[in-house]
């Protein structure tokens, strides 16, 4: 199986919390399984790492370093933003000052057919407004946004 690592669960890794380790233990001990994040989960986790913290930063980089890494593409972009406006559309927004990011974050588990792990309870009615969105999409329908290039 294939996973896109949720900015939180790598931060809560870093800070050694059992949970997160017991977490992503559980994929890693399975036949065949990935672990992948993106260069933004990146940045989100190393920023929080103290500035005189440099054996901790050193450490979280070669950690981090072990992760394949997708590339956000514009296209994941462009169906970020259609999917948000879907969704807000609808009155479904995520809590947290990250919202775009969320949304990011999601489609780009989506377009590379990976599954989400993530520790933000937001992202569970996701699952089912994608299949609404996938449907309304298929119907015809616009998809809401603009090609930024």
């Amino acid at each position: 199986m294939k996973y896109f690592i949720d900015t939180n669960v790598i931060i809560d890794l870093l800070k050694n919390k059992d949970e997160a380790k017991e977490q992503l233990n559980a994929l890693l001990i399975q036949e065949d399984s990935e672990l992948f994040i993106n260069r933004l989960v990146l940045i989100e986790s190393l920023r929080t790492i103290r500035f005189d913290n440099k054996k901790i930063f050193r450490e979280a980089q070669a950690t981090l370093e072990r992760f394949e890494q997708v590339n956000i593409k514009q296209e994941i972009y462009d169906e970020a933003i259609a999917f948000s406006r879907y969704c807000h559309s609808k009155g479904i927004t995520l809590k947290g000052k990250c919202e775009a990011i969320d949304f990011l974050h999601f489609i780009t588990a989506k377009h590379y057919e990976l599954i989400l792990i993530t520790n933000d309870k937001d992202f569970e009615g996701l699952e089912t407004k994608y299949s609404d969105y996938e449907k309304y999409i298929t119907k015809g329908n616009p998809k809401l946004n603009v090609t930024t290039r």
